[in-house]
């Protein structure tokens, strides 16, 4: 019942979002003619089918008790990460994989550190998720999630290289997704 607890508050933390009082709602993003609409769409689907597959098949099948620690440890630092690099983005936040129009290149924050953080974060939540319930089947999920994260990060360093001259100088000093490594 613990694991049950830990996902639903994890689940919560990362769905449940607080707008303070008088901010502007924003317009809706229409994408660009160029904009991978498929891939986005493709990662979207893939978080979703982990989230709600998790406890499916733990109500179904079962779930395994190894791995669960480990998997309430990476959820939760997937959660951790992916609010904070989504709070350090700030306006520039976007579903899309080009930048958010009018919006400034995010070098603060996690982006000190990481060019990518909120994919990090989602990677951590695709493996640990399903984890945190015993799952073995969905867990099989989080290699394509991976995949297409990649790709969106890939897609998502050119946009970024398009759209602000600053961005070279900053990609040369920031790594990918390990900090001081990659």
């Amino acid at each position: 019942m613990i694991w049950w607890a830990a996902y639903l508050v994890l689940l919560a933390a990362l769905v449940v979002r607080v707008v303070p009082p008088g901010t502007a709602v924003r317009p809706p993003l229409q994408p660009g003619p160029d904009e991978p609409l498929r891939l986005v769409t493709a990662h979207h689907a893939l978080f979703y089918v982990i989230l709600l597959g998790a406890p499916l098949e733990a109500l179904v099948l079962g779930g395994v008790a190894s791995g669960r620690r480990l998997g309430v440890l990476l959820f939760a630092a997937g959660v951790a990460l992916y609010r904070v690099a989504g709070r350090a983005l700030g306006d520039a936040l976007s579903p899309l994989v080009s930048p958010r129009p009018g919006a400034a290149l995010v070098t603060s924050g996690p982006y000190r550190y990481l060019r990518h953080p909120m994919y990090i974060g989602q990677a951590l939540i695709a493996l640990g998720a399903p984890l945190t319930l015993g799952c073995r089947w969905v867990v099989w999920l989080a290699l394509p999630a991976l995949v297409v994260l990649g790709i969106r990060a890939t897609l998502e360093d050119a946009a970024l290289g398009r759209a602000f001259p600053g961005h070279g100088g900053w990609a040369a000093r920031v790594k990918r997704v390990i900090p001081f490594v990659f």
